[in-house]
C-alpha cells in the first residue's frame, strides 16, 4: 500500500472532522494539549495529550526522546531559551540547534549465557541536530549520529560503531484546520508511536533506529489518527554508507482516543501494524516474514494506580510461505503506597507471547515482538517476547527528587516445550527445542537513575538471569549483565 501526502492528509481531518462533539466534549472536560509552546519547557503546540500524542518517550524536563518533537518558540518568545535554540536568521525563519553525548561503560558475565563468555566494553553515542522553522506550518530537521565502542568493534553491529550516519532529515507540513492540527512528515525520521512492545526507538543502541517514508497525522482535543509508510535504514560502520531498505518496511494506520470522562488520563489507542522482515530468524532458517498486527492498547492512570495493557493478534506468512497465527498479551501496572517522603510504588508486569511450530511443519505461532523497547525486559537482552509466559513484581522508590530506584523480580517459563526459548532479537538459545522443562528462570533487575541538571543524568542497570532446568538441560548456563552511563543532552 502506498500513502500519497495530499489526499491522506485530508481523510484524516475528515475522519476527525466527523466526530462532532469532539470540540464540546473536549470543552466541557478540558482535555485538552497544549494551545502555545512551552514558556518554561520545550512543549510543543499539539491539541492533544503531549503524553499520548506519538511523539515518542517523555525524557523531563521538556525534553523528548526524539529532538525534533521539542519546541522552543515559546521559551524564546519569552526571553527563557538557552542559546542555540530558535535563533532569528530571517523574517520569520528560526533555527534551532541540539545535541546528545551517552557514555556507557558495560559489562556482562556469561554473556548469551554461554559459560567463559565475559565482556567489557566502553560505548559512546554522538548526535547532534538542527531544526529549521520557515514557519509555524513548514520545517527542516536534520541529525547527524555517531557511535564509538572501545572494543570488538568487528564483532559490533553498526547502530553501536558507526563512524558517521545521516540519522534523520525530514520536511515537516502542518497546519491548523478547525483547531485539529493536520501534517505530515516525509523523509528519514524517528518513528515511535504504539505500544513498546512492538514499536521502539532502539535507545539501547548507541544510534536509534530510523525509517524512510511518510507519516501522516491529525489530531483534536480528545482524538487522533495517525498513519504511516515506512521503509527501514541500513546503517553501514563507515562515513554516510547507510541506505535505504526497501525490502523492510513498516505500514500501519493508529489511533488514541480519550475514554476518561475527568480529564485526559485514560487513553484507548487501537492499531494495525504491517511489517515486512526480509532475514527474520526462526528456529535453523531465515527468510523473509510478513505479518499484520492487529491489537489494542488500554493505558492511563486511576487515582494511585497506574495501567498499560496490550493486547496483539498476528497473521501473515514467514520463512517460505508458512501461515502465521500469534498473539500477545502484556500488562503493566503499578500503585503508588505513599505520596510521602520515598513514594513507594508497588510494580508489575506480567507478559504472554505465544510459541510453538518454528521446528515443525506446521502453523508458525511464534510471536514476533518486531521493533520492541530494548529495556522493557532488559538490556541485555536475554529474554525475547516469543514463546513465554512472565511475572515480574517490583518496587519503586525516590529517595529524592531528583533520584529514582526500582527493583523487580521476574519468573519466566515457556508456553510451548517443543519451541525453544528465546532471547532478544529473536535469536534462540542453542539445544533448548530438544529438552524438557517449562522453567526459563528468574530474572532480577535493579536500575537507578540521578538527574544530576536539567541536561545531565546519571543511571545504574544491573541484570542477573538464574537460568531455570529448560536451560541448563541444553547447556546453558546463569548470566550477568550491567551498565552505567551518563547522558548529556542540549
Amino acid at each position: 500500500m502506498r500513502f500519497r501526502q495530499p489526499q491522506l492528509a485530508v481523510a484524516l481531518a475528515m475522519a476527525l472532522a466527523s466526530h462532532g462533539a469532539v470540540a464540546e466534549a473536549a470543552e466541557s472536560t478540558k482535555c485538552v494539549g497544549s494551545a502555545h509552546a512551552g514558556e518554561t519547557t520545550p512543549t510543543p503546540v499539539d491539541p492533544y495529550p503531549l503524553m499520548a500524542a506519538g511523539w515518542g518517550p517523555e525524557l523531563g524536563n521538556g525534553f523528548m526522546a526524539s529532538r525534533w518533537a521539542e519546541d522552543w518558540s515559546g521559551m524564546a518568545a519569552h526571553g527563557r531559551a538557552p542559546a542555540g535554540k530558535f535563533i532569528a536568521i530571517g523574517e520569520s525563519t528560526h533555527l534551532t540547534l541540539s545535541s546528545e553525548i551517552r557514555v556507557r561503560a558495560t559489562a556482562a558475565d556469561d554473556a548469551r549465557l554461554r559459560e567463559g563468555d565475559d565482556v567489557q566494553q566502553d560505548q559512546a553515542r554522538l548526535l547532534v541536530g538542527a531544526d529549521l522553522r520557515f514557519n509555524p506550518g513548514l520545517r527542516v530537521y536534520g541529525e547527524l549520529g555517531a557511535g564509538v565502542v572501545d572494543s570488538r568493534r568487528d564483532d559490533a553491529p553498526a547502530s553501536f560503531a558507526n563512524d558517521i550516519s545521516l540519522q534523520q532529515l525530514f520536511v515537516d507540513v502542518r497546519d491548523d484546520i478547525g483547531g485539529m492540527l493536520v501534517g505530515a512528515m516525509l523523509g528519514r525520521q524517528e518513528f515511535s508511536d504504539g505500544p513498546r512492545q512492538l514499536i521502539s526507538l532502539g535507545d539501547g543502541a548507541n544510534l536509534h533506529r530510523t525509517w524512510n517514508g511518510i507519516r501522516a497525522y491529525a489530531h483534536a482535543p480528545r482524538v487522533r489518527l495517525g498513519a504511516f509508510d515506512l521503509r527501514a535504514t541500513r546503517l553501514g560502520s563507515g562515513a554516510f554508507d547507510e541506505r535505504i531498505d526497501a525490502g523492510e518496511k513498516l505500514q500501519g494506520i493508529d489511533a488514541s482516543i480519550i475514554v476518561s470522562e475527568s480529564g485526559p488520563n485514560t487513553f484507548l489507542e487501537p492499531f494495525w501494524i504491517r511489517s515486512r522482515q526480509p532475514a527474520y530468524r526462526r528456529a535453523n532458517a531465515t527468510g523473509p516474514d510478513e505479518r499484520d498486527t492487529v491489537g489494542a492498547r488500554l493505558w492511563g492512570r486511576r487515582g494511585e494506580l497506574r495501567f498499560d495493557w496490550v493486547a496483539a493478534r498476528q497473521s501473515g506468512q514467514t520463512l517460505g510461505g508458512r501461515r502465521v497465527q500469534a498473539w500477545g498479551l502484556f500488562s503493566t501496572q503499578s500503585i503508588a503506597l505513599s505520596q510521602a517522603g520515598w513514594k513507594p510504588r508497588l510494580t508489575a508486569h506480567v507478559d504472554l507471547a505465544s510459541g510453538g511450530g518454528a521446528y515443525e511443519s506446521a502453523t508458525v505461532r511464534d510471536f514476533n515482538p518486531l521493533y520492541a523497547s530494548s529495556n522493557y525486559l532488559g538490556e541485555a537482552q536475554f529474554l525475547g517476547l516469543s514463546n513465554l509466559l512472565m511475572i515480574a513484581p517490583g518496587i519503586a522508590v525516590s529517595p529524592t527528587p531528583r533520584t529514582s530506584v526500582a527493583v523487580e523480580y521476574g519468573r519466566a517459563r515457556r508456553l510451548d516445550v517443543h519451541d525453544a526459548i528465546y532471547a532478544g532479537g529473536g535469536r534462540a538459545y542453542a539445544g533448548t527445542e530438544t529438552v524438557t522443562g517449562r522453567r526459563i528462570g528468574d530474572l532480577a533487575r535493579l536500575t537507578a537513575t540521578w538527574s544530576i541538571h536539567r541536561n545531565l543524568a546519571l543511571r545504574l542497570n544491573v541484570e542477573h538471569l538464574a537460568a531455570g532446568d529448560a536451560l541448563r538441560l541444553s547447556g546453558h548456563v546463569s548470566g550477568t549483565y550491567a551498565y552505567v552511563d551518563t547522558t548529556f543532552r542540549y
